[in-house]
């Protein structure tokens, strides 16, 4: 007997196998290339990403329970430069010593807010790029605020972001 020709369908089925073999071996290719180019993308351009400071480390390595805590609006000001142009972008947190103290950081809030800008503006760049340089602001900016309360005071000051270009 002589051998039938075989028809396209088996020819593919036969195929198949080895198509999604080679697809799935593109696939993982890919996967890990986009990995790496993320990877290295997003270790590369440290000066343009937010410094995040956990709160862990702007109370002193203090593991304890944080107190009440207020989220202030953000900050966008002009630092001292001789030069050319830099600025600050930062948010900042508070941790309170008594719930009570939020509700009066409410009312006063463009005081609070008039008086870090001041302070931040004041600054120049090589006052703040340094993480001793950020605990000092941390204090300035405690010591400040707390001029105002009467109810409760910040115990630490927490910056959530923290970018100077």
């Amino acid at each position: 007997m002589a051998e039938e020709p075989k028809t396209e369908k088996e020819e593919v089925k036969k195929k198949s196998p080895l198509i999604l073999i080679a697809i799935g071996g593109i696939a993982l290719v890919l996967i890990a290339v986009i990995g790496l180019v993320v990877l290295l993308l997003g270790s590369s351009g440290e000066s343009a990403q937010p410094q995040r400071t956990s709160g862990a480390a702007a109370t002193g390595g203090n593991a304890e329970a944080l107190g009440p805590i207020v989220d202030l609006d953000q900050f966008i000001v002009n630092l001292l430069s001789a030069e050319g142009r830099r600025f600050l972008k930062a948010r900042i947190s508070f941790e309170l010593t008594h719930k009570n103290a939020g509700a009066e950081i409410d009312n006063k809030m463009p005081r609070i807010r008039d008086s870090i800008i001041s302070l931040l503006s004041a600054k120049r760049f090589d006052e703040i790029s340094t993480e001793s340089g950020k605990t000092r602001l941390r204090e300035e900016i405690r010591s400040a605020v707390n001029r105002y309360l009467i109810d409760g005071q910040i115990k630490s000051v927490f910056f959530i972001e923290f970018v100077i270009q």
